[in-house]
């Protein structure tokens, strides 16, 4: 029996994109990752937008808003201090960092008003394309943050949170990964209306927004990258794996290491894993912190490495053998790849 087919994302495609190794450590071998804090303190900042975001709840931001505190909130208070002692970021900084990033983005037209009334708001809504019609096969899945809909004007306004301490370049933004999957996502949900996405930039107090839109034809030429990277991805081998290492690529070479930060799959470690009685691996960490169960044992497993910085490889600087280097050449319209390696 056929595996079942993996549906893509916007953070799938673009970690392909930006080093195939990456790919193949974070979702093919499952490695456990150390996630840094700026990834942690994003995850909260969402869940908070999320539980506010629900109707009803204006009281809550209201006193937010006129007390200039988040934890004017007692029960928003404990959400997050239990949340950041779970990631281990309940530090006074970290948690002060999390406060001003919420309020930013609580600041920031959080009901959407700007553009009316919306006929239509979500505090989160999922997504799940599943395309099949004989000319383009694919799918994709993800999350929308908040999309809110206007009837009277015919538009879908699509918020994005960004934790990031950068915002987008003019190229990033115009050939945003998410930006195209959620306007596909949203053309398909409401194809009358324009979709227009909105990055906000929690760190950016001052001009935190970024705005692009994307024409009926780029989202029909994405569809037809989408197919392409769907059929990379379905049929991921560790040689897929070694063809684009980000080290050999100006634009990323950042992903190995900028600063103090450092790609979680830069360096050798040892990591554990919980085996079950059928002798499949359940999970994996970097503490040995199961609860075992009766059949079940945990065994030490060790990574060697990203192989591009610890054996002697020859970096690969042509985009030869890089898959996402060229889309299928066909004669219906096709997405022209932003991401060109």
């Amino acid at each position: 029996m056929p595996e079942p087919q993996t549906p893509l994302s916007a953070s799938r495609i673009k970690t392909a994109q930006s080093c195939s190794w990456l790919y193949w450590c974070k979702y093919k071998l499952k490695l456990p990752d150390k996630s840094n804090d700026g990834a942690r303190r994003g995850s909260i900042c969402h869940l908070v937008f999320e539980v506010l975001g629900v109707k009803g709840r204006k009281k809550y931001y209201n006193k937010i808003i006129k007390t200039q505190d988040v934890f004017s909130i007692p029960s928003l208070k404990r959400l997050i201090l239990k949340h950041a002692a779970k990631e281990g970021i309940d530090d006074a900084e970290n948690v002060e960092f999390m406060k001003e990033m919420i309020f930013n983005g609580l600041s920031y037209d959080f009901f959407g008003l700007d553009l009316g009334k919306p006929t239509e708001e979500y505090s989160e809504k999922d997504f799940a394309i599943i395309k099949d019609d004989g000319d383009i096969k694919y799918k994709i899945r993800g999350f929308i943050d908040k999309p809110a809909v206007y009837d009277k004007t015919k538009i879908v306004k699509i918020i994005d949170y960004k934790s990031s301490k950068n915002k987008f370049s003019k190229k990033e933004l115009s050939s945003s990964m998410q930006g195209m999957a959620y306007s596909l996502a949203a053309k398909k949900e409401w194809p009358d209306y324009k979709p227009i996405v909105e990055f906000l930039f929690l760190r950016f107090p001052r001009s935190p927004s970024q705005t692009v839109e994307f024409s009926d034809e780029d989202l029909e030429g994405f569809e037809y990258y989408l197919e392409h990277c769907f059929s990379i991805i379905n049929n991921y081998t560790e040689e897929v794996a070694v063809s684009r290492f980000a080290a050999d690529y100006n634009e990323d070479k950042w992903m190995c290491k900028i600063g103090s930060w450092k790609c979680p799959y830069l360096e050798p470690y040892n990591y554990y894993s919980l085996i079950g009685e059928d002798g499949e691996v359940i999970s994996k960490s970097l503490k040995e912190d199961f609860d075992v169960k009766e059949g079940q044992k945990v065994e030490v497993g060790k990574y060697n490495g990203c192989p591009r910085h610890f054996t002697q490889r020859e970096p690969r600087l042509t985009n030869s053998s890089d898959p996402f280097s060229d889309i299928a050449s066909k004669e219906e319209p096709a997405f022209k790849d932003p991401f060109s390696f």
